[in-house]
């Protein structure tokens, strides 16, 4: 049971980030008598969030940089916002929310933790000399962040959560393991795969590590096959992620008529309803909310066999799991459903009954509200 009259305040990085991942969350916890607070970058979601009665708090952060000017002031404004709001319980989510809500909350010993980690990013998983830098760097602080008492650290597969634990980050009693933000079940339904030419979409920021470069690989070798499909990529440039992939190399591709790009679309269900297949092989993930909308419009995925992905897709069943950077295995998936709309069709349905299991917000929710509630 969920304590009424209590105050949560959302520590994220960017507007649409709440917008895409968590505001069946934000919706049902005002349903359920909190009050809801957002320290967040304002880009063009305001209205959305005003019109739930949601305390808005802008924040000055900037998720790339390392500018000590910068990052002081970020950590004041979110002292700031709590000396306001006052809130039982911060919900922070990523990397810097998490570490700078830990080490102010210091300052406010009563106030409970939720720190939110969707993967562990690119300083843990990226063999790049600034990842490797960063990496231990970043564990002191993380560790130093979660240290206080009413703290819980949710990730959102296994794997993750073994990397922590060899880390000596937190200890593993205030680990909560919760399978991804969710997804409405009753807004992303099953919809028929769209009759002509199949379309392939890889949905998401334009990241390397979101494995945009085998892609638009295999995109390639597939249409010099003369094998009838359209492949997209949807979703914006993300210049505030290290893994960002240049604008020019995606002007090549549709020049060159290898992929098609669609922009980010703040209606992600319309891009469903017209793709046939859904495609991730992204390198490594907390838990692909793409996937599981995908899996609940009733598409069949494929991915690499990778932390996250490994969660969503059931590998002959609800569409291919493939062995990680098997550019010619991620091929011969794609071709295998190319050539067989039954096939989609089949992995289509069995998809949406495990999205219905295992990922619907409503299951999702009421894991999460009970984490609150041990802190509360």
């Amino acid at each position: 049971m969920i304590m009424k009259n209590k105050r949560v305040l959302f520590v994220i990085t960017e507007d649409w980030a709440l917008i895409s991942h968590r505001l069946h969350l934000v919706d049902a916890a005002i349903k359920a008598g909190f009050e809801v607070g957002l320290l967040t970058r304002i880009n063009s979601h305001y209205d959305i969030l005003k019109a739930r009665n949601i305390n808005i708090f802008e924040w000055k952060l900037v998720r790339r940089s390392l500018n000590p000017v910068h990052e002081i002031l970020a950590i004041i404004g979110l002292y700031k916002t709590i000396c306001l709001f006052k809130p039982d319980i911060i919900h922070a989510v990523a990397l810097k929310p998490v570490i700078y809500t830990g080490l102010v909350r210091f300052l406010f010993l009563k106030t409970g933790l939720i720190a939110a980690l969707g993967g562990l990013g690119f300083i843990f998983n990226s063999k790049s000399l600034q990842a490797r830098l960063l990496k231990p760097i970043t564990r002191t602080f993380l560790k130093y962040a979660l240290l206080k008492q009413r703290t819980r650290l949710i990730l959102q597969n296994k794997d993750n959560i073994d990397t922590i634990q060899n880390l000596n980050i937190i200890d593993t009693k205030n680990i909560r393991l919760i399978k991804g933000a969710g997804v409405e079940v009753k807004k992303f339904v099953p919809t028929p795969i769209p009759k002509g030419i199949p379309i392939i979409t890889l949905p998401g920021r334009m990241l390397s590590d979101k494995g945009v470069f085998e892609f638009a690989k295999v995109a390639k070798r597939i249409k010099f096959k003369n094998i009838k499909a359209r492949f997209i990529l949807a979703g914006d440039i993300d210049l505030q992620n290290p893994a960002s992939i240049p604008q020019a190399y995606i002007d090549k591709w549709v020049t060159d008529g290898i992929i098609e790009h669609w922009e980010r679309c703040d209606n992600i269900k319309e891009i469903y309803n017209k793709t046939s297949i859904v495609c991730l092989p992204s390198y490594n993930e907390g838990l692909p909310k793409v996937l599981i909308e995908a899996g609940s419009c009733s598409r069949p995925v494929v991915a690499f066999d990778v932390p996250g992905c490994r969660e969503v897709v059931r590998n002959n069943i609800n569409g291919f799991l493939v062995d990680f950077g098997n550019e010619y295995a991620l091929e011969k998936a794609l071709v295998n459903l190319i050539k067989d709309k039954q096939l989609c069709k089949r992995m289509g349905e069995r998809g949406r009954k495990i999205v219905e299991k295992e990922f619907s917000d409503i299951i999702i929710n009421k894991e999460t509200f009970d984490v609150w509630n041990e802190i509360i």
